[in-house]
């Protein structure tokens, strides 16, 4: 994964690259290159500003945070720049179709991620489950050993 700012630099040339195709009247498929560079970095940015790491060295978190928010901002900025630009060139379905694949994508993504945590959380009660049966039987079966010795050193004693 790109780190923020390097994301922010691909995406800011992506959409460069998408303005001055559109400005030569290239069609979409001459510009998909700069588009898919664009939303993956917008992606990156967008990841990096809902999941902060450890501060970086120099930066405070608020600083960090700050430029993190801000890159976020002005890509959207740029996307929704890129919507009219797609839309007053004629190419209005084309966006409406990135739109809905990216929230099918979104949403399958999503659900996935809910369904795996749900089954990481139903191993690990399955697990716990296990030991705690182990332990139960180990404690029997030492329950059960002491019992037996106790009898027959109790047995060994009355014949004594």
């Amino acid at each position: 994964m790109l780190d923020p700012i390097t994301a922010f630099a691909a995406a800011q040339a992506a959409i460069k690259g998408v303005k001055a195709a559109i400005q030569m009247g290239k069609d979409i498929n001459g510009m998909s290159g700069d588009l898919m560079k664009f939303f993956e970095a917008k992606d990156a940015v967008a990841k990096a500003a809902a999941s902060p790491k450890k501060s970086t060295f120099g930066k405070s978190d608020t600083a960090q945070a700050f430029e993190t928010v801000m890159h976020a901002k002005q890509l959207q900025d740029a996307e929704d720049e890129l919507k009219q630009m797609l839309i007053w060139s004629g190419q209005a379905d084309v966006w409406q179709a990135i739109v809905r694949e990216r929230n099918n994508l979104v949403q399958k993504r999503k659900s996935e991620e809910i369904a795996m945590e749900k089954s990481k959380s139903k191993r690990k009660q399955e697990i716990e489950e296990t030991i705690e049966m182990v332990l139960a039987v180990a404690a029997g079966a030492l329950l059960i050993t002491l019992l037996a010795w106790g009898t027959m050193e109790y047995v060994a004693f009355m014949k004594a």
